[in-house]
């Protein structure tokens, strides 16, 4: 019997949805792959939850217990961080080509690789035995009851009997002496084995003259008069318990066969005695490496983040009929991550500025306006990258969240002006969108930044009304990051022309207006809320702030005399009227 830490039947993998290269890309995803793989070799595996999200509730519910078990129990993290070393070992035991011609060699691997399968074992069960009524996770307790079953078998209790005397027979075999006869002119012209022995040869500790005379010297049997040669790979690295060169002396070459003869004498009896023990594997261990990884580097980033005073909280699972995405607190993750690379603990809980969000009801299409740079990028690719999350199954960037699975995340974020383009800037725009329209549903979510900003501000205009309106028909969850404040200006009209029920709603980036010497100045707050749009009065501010408005631009044309006096008095009476 298999257990997975991710799916709720190990048999059965539900259907996911696949996100387009365009998503993943929009939303920086590649850099939260990268904090979630505590180490490049499960990069894949991330990458594969991420890209290819669940929306089965269950499926949803049953990896957050895991989570939320490990958080709660620091001990059982720190314990199943030790378990994976020993199952990456035991995988290496697995998965490594043995040495065919020596009987040997694969007894002492068979042997290696069954003590690592009762290492991990006896540390999973202590574990688990250790977290006790505390465990509440399905996916742990079935793990738990399974390596209990595993370690009360009777078959591998007569193995953990059997094994330290296995491998005593084994791991004693230390050195062989081998006898070599010389000729008269000293030349080695016979050898033989002679013993094998439990103690390794050294090197010679002392001169050789001073051996034979007796000076100061006990004699040792496992002492060399000579330097202690050691084996070397081609590289000039010195090898131990791995394949030897072929020798160049040709007494070596029959002299390693006697010697492998021997040692597969040796072995056959334990071998023999490992047929008994043929059912005892550790590929249902090996399945669980990637799937304890994954929770390992999903709580280091939860810590990560926390210690840097920002939330990472366990989602509510709504039903997707309910078509619902609410978050108290959210914030943009890879921005979070960005600046923590850079600070101290503690230091970004005032430097993060959150937003709440509210797909709904009252809401589900929502026209983002405000000034440039004012945080609708970040705001937007927050929500997609919290939605990722939710449905591999982890915590999001948020306070509080209840949340909706989507069956399929779309972004369409504006691209930039390639002469490879063949059928230019807004050709290519509008293929993505006639894309996303051939596969969304009123259950995806589709999200626009800056969509149609390659050609007129009327054209643009135009074009964006009738996507908005075919978004409100279908029914889903929308986002429509843009500068066109008349867009904005017109949801009410939109949603009483096009039937439905997915509201359509302005959002603003808002700013505060403050007065100083130089004027009136528009700060950026980056926060989201409600609004109609007020990008008139931006467009004021921020031509103000940069001396760049009617007034002011007059007032530097009349300072060069550079302005012709009848349309000078004509502007100067026109803005008295």
């Amino acid at each position: 019997t298999s257990v997975s830490l991710l799916w709720p039947d190990a048999s059965q993998r539900p259907a996911s949805q696949r996100n387009d290269g365009y998503s993943m890309a929009d939303l920086t995803l590649e850099n939260i792959v990268q904090h979630l793989s505590i180490s490049g070799r499960y990069e894949r595996h991330v990458r594969a939850l991420l890209y290819q999200p669940s929306h089965d509730p269950q499926v949803l519910d049953y990896r957050q217990g895991v989570i939320a078990d490990l958080l709660r129990l620091p001990q059982l993290t720190s314990g199943l961080e030790a378990v994976l070393e020993k199952i990456v070992a035991l995988e290496r035991y697995m998965n490594e080509p043995q040495w065919q011609e020596s009987e040997l060699r694969k007894v002492a691997w068979r042997l290696s690789e069954l003590e690592n399968y009762i290492e991990c074992i006896d540390l999973l069960d202590a574990l688990f035995q250790g977290a006790g009524e505390q465990l509440e996770s399905e996916a742990l307790g079935k793990l738990r009851d399974m390596i209990r079953a595993l370690a009360e078998d009777e078959l591998l209790i007569s193995l953990k009997a059997e094994l330290p005397d296995l491998l005593a027979q084994i791991r004693g075999i230390k050195s062989v002496t081998i006898g070599v006869n010389l000729d008269g002119q000293l030349r080695p012209v016979e050898a033989t084995l002679l013993s094998i022995n439990t103690d390794r040869f050294r090197g010679e500790s002392s001169s050789l003259l001073s051996r034979i005379f007796g000076q100061n010297h006990t004699p040792d049997s496992h002492e060399g008069v000579g330097p202690l040669h050691r084996a070397r790979d081609e590289f000039g690295n010195g090898i131990f318990n791995a394949r030897l060169p072929e020798r160049e002396n040709p007494l070596m070459h029959p002299l390693f066969r006697d010697l492998a003869e021997i040692m597969d004498q040796i072995s056959r009896p334990i071998a023999q005695i490992l047929r008994n023990y043929t059912r005892v594997s550790g590929r249902m261990l090996i399945t669980l490496d990637s799937e304890i990884a994954f929770y390992l580097g999903a709580v280091q980033l939860i810590r990560h983040l926390q210690n840097q005073g920002l939330p990472m909280c366990r989602p509510e699972i709504a039903p997707m009929d309910d078509r619902i995405l609410n978050l108290t607190g959210l914030y943009n993750l890879n921005l979070a991550l960005h600046l923590t690379d850079e600070r101290k603990p503690n230091s970004l809980r005032e430097d993060i500025v959150s937003n709440d969000v509210a797909f709904g009801a009252e809401g589900r299409i929502f026209i983002l306006t405000g000034p440039n740079r004012g945080g609708k990028t970040t705001y937007t690719q927050a929500i997609g990258l919290a939605q990722v999350l939710f449905q591999a199954g982890l915590y999001v960037p948020a306070q509080r969240a209840r949340m909706s699975p989507v069956d399929g995340i779309y972004t369409h974020f504006a691209v930039e002006e390639r002469p490879d383009l063949e059928a230019g800037r807004l050709g290519e725009e509008a293929k993505r969108l006639s894309e996303i329209f051939a596969h969304a549903t009123r259950h995806s979510l589709i999200l626009m930044n800056e969509s149609l900003a390659s050609t007129s501000a009327g054209e643009s205009l135009y074009l964006a009304k009738d996507i908005v309106r075919v978004l409100r028909s279908l029914g889903t969850r929308a986002i429509f990051a843009t500068h066109l404040h008349e867009l904005a200006a017109a949801c009410e009209t939109l949603n009483a022309e096009t039937p439905g029920d997915s509201k359509i709603v302005s959002i603003v980036s808002m700013v505060t207006i403050e007065e100083n010497g130089d004027g009136t100045i528009a700060r950026r707050t980056y926060k989201i809320v409600p609004s109609p749009p007020m990008g008139v009065s931006y467009a004021r501010e921020i031509a103000a702030r940069y001396g760049i408005s009617f007034d002011q631009l007059m007032k530097t044309l009349r300072e060069r005399n550079a302005l012709d006096e009848v349309a000078d008095e004509e502007t100067q009476t026109s803005s008295a009227d």
